[in-house]
């Protein structure tokens, strides 16, 4: 359905001059302007006689005034807290090392005297059990001179290098 819209000469001309540059026609681009005023929220009556980069400055200058102001209320006073916070815990962790420092070296001291002791037990299982295989060796190779007198078998040789 279409419908007319009556507008003054110096509007006619323009939508006139706009339609020509943007090659569309005059219902296409009204109907453009009316979805981009909807779709922004610009208010038409409000840009009258405003450089749309004056605008775009205007907008950018509050942009960065707002960004100041968190920076003032928020970012600084926040970095500030970190900080104060980082000491807080250097200086706790510090305090307690300081105050459990003679524990530490206690329980250091403790920990090398067991790891000793086990070291001196285990060196002395070790030689316990070598004397055993030795002297099972000793009794295998007593047998085998037993059972084979003059080593015709050459079963004395054999486990004589085995054991080596």
């Amino acid at each position: 359905m279409k419908k007319s819209i009556i507008i003054n000469q110096t509007a006619h001309k323009e939508l006139t001059k706009l339609s020509e540059s943007l090659s569309m026609q005059y219902g296409n681009l009204v109907e453009a302007m009316i979805f981009y005023f909807k779709k922004t929220g610009i208010d038409p009556k409000d840009a009258i006689n405003q450089n749309p980069s004056v605008m775009v400055k205007a907008l950018d200058k509050r942009i960065v005034s707002f960004l100041k102001v968190q920076e003032r209320d928020i970012l600084i006073p926040l970095r500030k807290d970190i900080f104060e916070y980082q000491k807080e815990l250097k200086s706790d962790i510090y305090n307690y090392q300081k105050k459990h420092e003679e524990e530490t070296k206690k329980i250091n001291s403790l920990f090398f005297e067991v790891l000793n002791k086990m070291n001196k037990i285990d060196s002395d299982r070790t030689k316990i059990v070598n004397q055993g295989l030795q002297k099972n060796e000793q009794a295998i190779l007593t047998i085998c001179e037993l059972i084979d007198v003059k080593n015709k078998t050459g079963i004395q040789e054999k486990l004589k290098s085995i054991f080596k």
